[in-house]
């Protein structure tokens, strides 16, 4: 026989609406008490409210109550593929982090509950949506299989097993993080990435730059145009402007999930 989960489905899809327990109970002309009792499994909802509940979270009845077929890997890629395609701009890219976030949420989760953590007060739930909102701190999981780490606004996924480093690579990786290691460096391109990150067409001056970071405009201007020459654009006008070109706007955020004790 098929376990029932509508208990579990209703606070997850609430708390994937954004609903508080109210909200949910305003919007089904129910009581607060209903929904927690709902949701605490003490009880389960009318079977004529559940077509009302399922609208409500845009789901079938079947998905509410737990009850359909496996999906394949390539089924789910389509609906999120059309979930994503049907967002408006913003919001799109949005849920694209939310999912990225839930992803590495997820993979902590299922370790922390198994053996030899069995942290079985973990709400998987309550962590996605902290997650969501980038208001978790910095988390890392590492398995043979994957890699996974978030840092506020950033996730990173690592497949292990795929991953070899060569001689050219290791050369390459050097050559692409040593003007990083200098701490004035690092400030200059952090302001350039504050200062131009909001927007696509977003350049910044020598000046604004100065003003972001503190450093003086001769050493920012060297920088510039030397070590960070290969990783820069620069708009030519009365005054030179500049952004991080799109291949390397990700080096700030990767370097930012670093962690050292």
């Amino acid at each position: 026989m098929t376990e029932i989960k509508i208990n579990e489905q209703i606070a997850f899809l609430r708390k994937q609406k954004g609903l508080t327990q109210e909200d949910l109970a305003k919007a089904l002309g129910v009581t607060n008490q209903a929904v927690s009792k709902w949701e605490s499994a003490q009880c389960c909802p009318d079977i004529q409210l559940l077509p009302d509940i399922a609208k409500l979270f845009e789901v079938s009845v079947d998905e509410l109550l737990g009850y359909t077929p496996v999906s394949t890997s390539e089924d789910i890629v389509l609906m999120l593929r059309k979930k994503i395609e049907a967002l408006p701009k913003g919001d799109d890219l949005d849920f694209i982090f939310r999912m990225a976030a839930a992803l590495h949420v997820i993979i902590f989760s299922k370790e922390m509950i198994a053996e030899p953590y069995s942290n079985m007060g973990w709400d998987t739930d309550d962590a996605i949506e902290l997650a969501g909102e980038a208001e978790w701190g910095y988390s890392c999981w590492s398995i043979p299989e994957i890699t996974t780490i978030m840092r506020s606004g950033a996730v990173f996924f690592s497949r292990n097993k795929s991953l070899t480093l060569m001689n050219p690579d290791i050369n390459r990786i050097v050559s692409i993080i040593k003007p990083f290691s200098d701490t004035k460096n690092l400030k200059i391109a952090a302001a350039l990435y504050r200062l131009t990150i909001h927007s696509e067409d977003a350049y910044a001056t020598v000046a604004q730059i100065c003003d972001e970071s503190g450093v003086q405009a001769e050493r920012v201007k060297d920088c510039l145009e030397g070590e960070f020459a290969p990783f820069i654009l620069e708009k030519e006008g009365a005054e030179s402007e500049f952004r991080f070109e799109e291949m390397y706007i990700n080096i700030l955020p990767i370097l930012s999930l670093i962690d050292l004790k």
